[in-house]
């Protein structure tokens, strides 16, 4: 789409070498012609912020820091990358963001390596959540085994920074992966463990609190997961105005589709339909299209 594009609006005797699209995927390539970038914000219709290219004066941060020691300023300029790329994601999907996440978690394992004292700490906690993101994003890519090396890292990452919240979505996320294999025990465990933690964000533990429902509508305990149910219904209708930006999606809308997942656990087929339609009705455009809108619509379309 991309070669297609600068054809139509440059003429295909243009300079532009359809090799360097291959160069940028791989990494060899810091960052594309001005040409590329106009051509992908034109067929992802985004900015180049979007699309995670750093301005330049944050290119020049983090080079600096990747030459000497590692601060806090060229650490937020990778994040603000890695936000820009969970937005892309949202549009176009876990598959064409990979390899830019990957090149971000060489880059942030290299920062944590020039770093010490409290820049070292955050180096590691955002090496922890790009390794989360990695994992997430080879759910829907069904690549198990991958998914499992990377949220064990961030795993271990989150413990090493003592950076709660990270260490608690790197649990969920793990106990997500293992409801989409059927584990319902290592699930269990994992969404325990989560819970425990009394220091994550309150939107995160209305995750957990419906994921902790789904886990014991599947192990057959529909008593307590409807109960279960209730308390996570009330902790959404309590969620604060503002959640951490690597957990942007924790809506109301999100969580009524978490709602219709554990409904139709529970084999409340109409109260699962109607849960997942009302999902899908508040949930936001750029989300149409994605793996999670598309397991919300297959509940939403259940037979009578």
């Amino acid at each position: 789409m991309v070669v297609a594009w600068i054809a139509r609006h440059h003429g295909k005797d243009s300079a532009f070498d359809a090799n360097h699209l291959g160069k940028l995927e791989r990494g060899t390539v810091r960052r594309p012609s001005s040409l590329v970038r106009a051509a992908l914000c034109a067929v992802y219709d985004a900015t180049e912020a979007d699309l995670g290219f750093a301005p330049t004066e944050a290119a020049d941060r983090v080079s600096a820091a990747l030459r000497g020691r590692t601060d806090v300023v060229a650490l937020d300029a990778v994040a603000s990358v890695l936000g820009s790329l969970r937005r892309l994601e949202d549009v176009a999907g876990a598959a064409e963001v990979v390899p830019s996440v990957r090149r971000q978690a060489a880059l942030v394992d290299r920062l944590a390596r020039n770093a010490s004292g409290d820049a070292r700490s955050c180096a590691v906690g955002l090496l922890s959540e790009i390794e989360q993101y990695l994992g997430w994003l080879a759910i829907p890519l069904g690549q198990w085994g991958e998914s499992r090396r990377h949220l064990d890292r961030a795993t271990v990452l989150a413990i090493e920074a003592d950076d709660s919240h990270r260490l608690v979505t790197a649990l969920s996320f793990a106990a997500d992966r293992s409801l989409r294999r059927h584990d319902v025990r290592t699930a269990d465990a994992l969404n325990e463990a989560a819970a425990r933690n009394p220091r994550s964000h309150p939107a995160l533990r209305t995750y957990l609190a419906y994921q902790r429902a789904d886990v014991l509508a599947r192990g057959g305990d529909r008593t307590e997961a409807a109960r279960q149910l209730g308390r996570a219904d009330q902790l959404v209708d309590r969620l604060p105005g503002e959640v951490p930006e690597s957990g942007y999606w924790y809506t109301p809308s999100f969580f009524t589709g978490e709602r219709a997942f554990v409904l139709h656990a529970l084999d409340d087929r109409q109260g699962a339909r109607r849960a997942a339609a009302d999902a899908l009705a508040a949930m936001p455009a750029t989300w149409r299209g994605e793996e999670w809108e598309q397991r919300r619509r297959e509940l939403a379309e259940l037979a009578a």
